[in-house]
């Protein structure tokens, strides 16, 4: 016999006027309305499918794996990195580090340095990279950045980030970044209680 359910038998169907009234335990759970129906915004490609409907704060403090492709694998190495969350991952030093090395490249013009120029990145790069351009520097190995240790380093080789640049594009550290910063302009009430403080304070 085969181990496959079998499909349950179909029930006749049942004229309008014979069957029975609906009562309202039956009518669908209605919700009050929040004062967003009508926003198209979304970031469906970024977070699970679970996650699609919460506020950016309450994304801010879950867990990394609520971004969509870090599983298991990828979890654990953020771990070992001392990141369990989207904030975290988002604040993470050494990608903010890249992430600016990398903004200010694009503005970096080839032999472009005046004499006399005093501009520098030391504190973010090791000795043998501080006077590298910063298109130099993005193409460099992780270990370049100052501080980052070699545990950190292989942790980061193992979900495919080798260079700085590779750093400064991380899509998880990016899409963690703008969640967090986002957080902060959320509107968390909803109409309903924004219309109640409302009254309070007229009555106040």
């Amino acid at each position: 016999m085969s181990t496959e359910e079998q499909p349950p038998a179909k029930k006749a169907k049942m004229d309008e006027e014979d069957a029975p009234p609906a009562s309202e335990e039956d009518a669908p759970p209605t919700s009050e309305p929040t004062g967003w129906e009508d926003h198209t915004m979304n970031i469906s490609e970024a977070v699970m499918k679970d996650d699609e409907t919460k506020h950016l704060s309450a994304l801010k403090d879950a867990p990394v794996q609520t971004l969509q492709g870090i599983g298991k694998v990828a979890a654990e190495a953020f771990a070992g990195l001392g990141i369990e969350t989207v904030d975290a991952l988002g604040q993470y030093k050494f990608f903010r580090m890249a992430r600016a090395l990398a903004a200010l490249a694009e503005t970096e013009t080839a032999g472009g340095r005046l004499p006399g120029s005093v501009m520098n990145v030391d504190d973010a790069v090791d000795k043998e990279w501080e006077a590298k351009s910063l298109t130099e520097i993005l193409d460099a190995p992780t270990e370049a950045l100052q501080g980052i240790g070699k545990e950190a380093c292989e942790l980061l080789e193992s979900l495919g980030i080798k260079t700085v640049g590779d750093l400064a594009k991380c899509k998880y550290c990016r899409w963690a970044e703008a969640i967090t910063t986002m957080a902060g302009y959320e509107e968390l009430k909803t109409k309903k209680e924004c219309k109640m403080d409302a009254a309070m304070r007229r009555l106040s």
